[in-house]
Protein backbone atom coordinates (compact mmCIF):
# COMPACT_ATOMS: atom_id res chain seq x y z
CA UNK A 1 0.00 0.00 0.00
CA UNK A 2 1.33 3.37 -0.77
CA UNK A 3 2.49 5.71 1.70
CA UNK A 4 -0.23 8.31 1.10
CA UNK A 5 -2.99 6.18 1.13
CA UNK A 6 -2.10 5.29 4.68
CA UNK A 7 -1.61 8.68 5.63
CA UNK A 8 -4.63 9.79 4.18
CA UNK A 9 -6.37 7.01 5.70
CA UNK A 10 -4.61 7.88 8.94
CA UNK A 11 -6.26 11.11 8.97
CA UNK A 12 -9.41 10.30 8.18
CA UNK A 13 -9.62 8.48 10.87
CA UNK A 14 -7.98 10.72 13.40
CA UNK A 15 -10.82 13.02 11.97
CA UNK A 16 -13.21 10.59 12.69
CA UNK A 17 -11.76 10.22 16.37
CA UNK A 18 -12.24 14.31 16.68
CA UNK A 19 -16.36 13.93 15.40
CA UNK A 20 -17.40 11.32 17.55
CA UNK A 21 -15.23 13.17 20.56
CA UNK A 22 -17.00 16.28 19.52
CA UNK A 23 -20.03 14.67 19.30
CA UNK A 24 -20.07 12.89 22.97
CA UNK A 25 -19.03 16.11 24.62
CA UNK A 26 -22.16 17.83 22.97
CA UNK A 27 -23.72 15.13 24.54
CA UNK A 28 -22.15 15.47 27.86
CA UNK A 29 -22.77 19.27 27.56
CA UNK A 30 -26.98 18.63 26.82
CA UNK A 31 -27.11 16.18 29.78
CA UNK A 32 -25.41 18.88 31.98
CA UNK A 33 -27.57 21.63 30.38
CA UNK A 34 -30.45 19.63 30.79
CA UNK A 35 -29.28 18.70 34.70
CA UNK A 36 -28.53 22.47 35.06
CA UNK A 37 -32.17 23.19 33.99
CA UNK A 38 -33.69 20.55 35.98
CA UNK A 39 -32.03 21.34 39.38
CA UNK A 40 -32.68 25.20 38.66
CA UNK A 41 -36.27 24.06 38.80
CA UNK A 42 -36.31 22.08 41.81
CA UNK A 43 -34.87 24.67 43.94
CA UNK A 44 -37.43 27.08 42.39
CA UNK A 45 -40.00 24.86 43.39
CA UNK A 46 -40.31 25.64 47.20
CA UNK A 47 -40.21 29.33 46.32
CA UNK A 48 -43.56 28.45 44.13
CA UNK A 49 -45.09 26.19 47.12
CA UNK A 50 -44.40 28.47 49.95
CA UNK A 51 -47.13 31.57 48.80
CA UNK A 52 -49.67 28.69 48.58
CA UNK A 53 -48.95 26.98 51.73
CA UNK A 54 -48.78 30.69 53.41
CA UNK A 55 -52.21 31.05 52.34
CA UNK A 56 -53.34 28.86 54.69
CA UNK A 57 -52.68 30.73 57.92
CA UNK A 58 -52.98 34.68 58.72
CA UNK A 59 -51.39 36.58 61.12
CA UNK A 60 -52.89 40.18 62.36
CA UNK A 61 -51.14 41.64 65.17
CA UNK A 62 -54.58 43.32 66.31
CA UNK A 63 -56.16 39.70 66.67
CA UNK A 64 -59.10 38.66 65.28
CA UNK A 65 -62.54 39.23 66.55
CA UNK A 66 -63.15 35.95 68.69
CA UNK A 67 -66.67 34.18 68.92
CA UNK A 68 -69.24 35.49 71.41
CA UNK A 69 -70.53 32.47 73.31
CA UNK A 70 -73.06 34.15 75.33
CA UNK A 71 -75.93 32.59 74.85
CA UNK A 72 -74.61 29.66 72.84
CA UNK A 73 -75.78 26.62 73.59
CA UNK A 74 -72.95 24.05 75.58
CA UNK A 75 -73.27 20.25 74.06
CA UNK A 76 -69.58 19.00 74.98
CA UNK A 77 -66.82 18.92 77.13
CA UNK A 78 -63.69 17.33 76.89
CA UNK A 79 -60.52 17.09 78.69
CA UNK A 80 -57.08 15.15 78.18
CA UNK A 81 -53.44 15.53 79.45
CA UNK A 82 -51.57 16.69 76.61
CA UNK A 83 -46.93 17.25 77.96
CA UNK A 84 -48.31 18.11 81.23
CA UNK A 85 -51.03 20.90 80.25
CA UNK A 86 -54.80 20.07 81.05
CA UNK A 87 -56.92 20.75 77.88
CA UNK A 88 -60.07 21.67 78.27
CA UNK A 89 -62.33 21.65 74.94
CA UNK A 90 -65.34 22.96 75.66
CA UNK A 91 -68.46 22.85 72.34
CA UNK A 92 -71.09 25.33 71.90
CA UNK A 93 -73.70 25.11 68.90
CA UNK A 94 -74.88 28.20 67.12
CA UNK A 95 -77.80 29.95 66.05
CA UNK A 96 -76.77 29.18 62.58
CA UNK A 97 -76.49 25.59 62.56
CA UNK A 98 -72.24 25.17 63.05
CA UNK A 99 -70.38 24.99 66.17
CA UNK A 100 -67.66 26.78 68.33
CA UNK A 101 -65.42 25.35 70.39
CA UNK A 102 -63.15 27.03 73.13
CA UNK A 103 -59.56 25.59 74.25
CA UNK A 104 -58.14 25.82 77.30
CA UNK A 105 -54.53 24.66 79.12
CA UNK A 106 -54.29 24.85 82.73
CA UNK A 107 -57.36 27.01 83.01
CA UNK A 108 -55.98 29.73 79.81
CA UNK A 109 -57.80 30.18 77.39
CA UNK A 110 -55.66 29.94 74.40
CA UNK A 111 -57.87 29.14 71.18
CA UNK A 112 -61.10 29.07 69.64
CA UNK A 113 -62.41 26.58 66.45
CA UNK A 114 -64.73 27.67 64.45
CA UNK A 115 -67.07 25.25 62.02
CA UNK A 116 -70.03 26.83 60.49
CA UNK A 117 -71.49 23.43 59.37
CA UNK A 118 -70.99 20.86 61.94
CA UNK A 119 -69.52 19.04 59.92
CA UNK A 120 -65.55 18.26 59.57
CA UNK A 121 -63.23 19.72 59.12
CA UNK A 122 -63.43 22.67 60.92
CA UNK A 123 -63.39 26.41 59.04
CA UNK A 124 -60.62 27.78 61.27
CA UNK A 125 -58.43 27.86 64.55
CA UNK A 126 -57.57 31.23 66.13
CA UNK A 127 -54.85 30.94 68.59
CA UNK A 128 -53.39 33.53 70.89
CA UNK A 129 -49.44 32.87 70.59
CA UNK A 130 -48.56 34.85 73.56
CA UNK A 131 -51.09 34.81 76.44
CA UNK A 132 -52.13 38.71 75.37
CA UNK A 133 -55.90 38.00 74.66
CA UNK A 134 -55.44 39.01 71.56
CA UNK A 135 -55.87 35.81 69.27
CA UNK A 136 -52.99 36.87 66.71
CA UNK A 137 -52.97 33.60 64.61
CA UNK A 138 -55.93 31.95 62.17
CA UNK A 139 -54.68 29.02 60.84
CA UNK A 140 -57.22 26.22 58.35
CA UNK A 141 -58.04 22.60 59.13
CA UNK A 142 -54.91 21.21 57.59
CA UNK A 143 -52.34 23.63 59.32
CA UNK A 144 -51.16 21.26 62.83
CA UNK A 145 -51.13 23.76 65.68
CA UNK A 146 -48.64 23.42 69.28
CA UNK A 147 -50.47 24.74 72.55
CA UNK A 148 -48.53 28.15 72.79
CA UNK A 149 -45.62 27.71 75.14
CA UNK A 150 -47.07 30.76 77.97
CA UNK A 151 -50.17 27.95 78.74
CA UNK A 152 -47.45 25.70 80.76
CA UNK A 153 -46.10 28.60 82.52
Amino acid sequence: MPKFKVQSLRSKVQESRARVSEFRSKKRHGKVERNRILAALLLCLPLVAVPIGSQAQEINPEGFPIPDLAGLTPYSIGIELLDGVEKIVERFYTPGGGHVARLRGNGKVFAYAVDNDRDPPIDYLLIDLEGSGRFTKKIRPEESYLIPEWVSR
